[in-house]
């Protein structure tokens, strides 16, 4: 009973979450809202434009008109921090998304930073997954009631640190893609 009430709460906090998820603003906010800083902040995020799309729908459920051309202003303000090439790593690292909102001129080289940032991220993150396989595996091995489940466990350990030798290399490896890049 407990388990299913739960699972119901999850449930019910999760609809919550995709519906207001939907909301790029509130009709208060857009009632509110200094358009150009709005623009620089998604600017700065390096939210693509169809945000703006967003925004318009939103507002004009609450009769607000969006004052496009200041919020283009504060967007492309916003961008020209973005696009600055030392932050594409950092954009990867952070485990976001680029969304090709860069000028042409630096577009190319900023997905370059950016995927070589990206790869270090997807290693840590599966090093950091294996990691906790790992720890599970260990817990059910402590638990174990027979010799042939202590065995099966063994052997999945032993898969594991094979795998978690790989991912150390991986993530080194990236990790010094990086580094090299830094220093170019």
């Amino acid at each position: 009973m407990i388990v299913k009430r739960l699972w119901w709460l999850i449930a019910v906090a999760l609809g919550v979450a995709l519906l207001v998820g939907c909301t790029t603003m509130t009709p208060n906010e857009c009632k509110v809202a200094n358009w150009t800083e709005v623009g620089l902040r998604d600017g700065l995020a390096g939210e693509p434009l169809s945000v703006l799309n967003d925004r318009v729908r939103d507002c004009a459920e609450a009769k607000v008109a969006v004052d496009t051309p200041r919020y283009l202003q504060g967007r492309d303000q916003g961008l020209v921090s973005y696009c600055r090439l030392d932050n594409a790593v950092r954009v990867a690292l952070d485990g976001k998304s680029y969304r090709g909102v860069c000028p042409v001129a630096v577009d190319g080289e900023f997905r370059r930073r950016f995927s070589v940032g990206r790869e270090v991220y997807e290693a840590r993150g599966d090093l950091r997954t294996l990691e906790a396989r790992r720890t599970t595996l260990e817990s059910r091995l402590r638990d174990a009631k027979t010799d042939e489940e202590r065995r099966r466990i063994r052997d999945e350990l032993t898969d594991l640190d094979r795998d978690m030798r790989r991912a150390r290399d991986r993530l080194r490896d990236a990790e010094a893609n990086l580094d090299r890049m830094r220093w170019r």
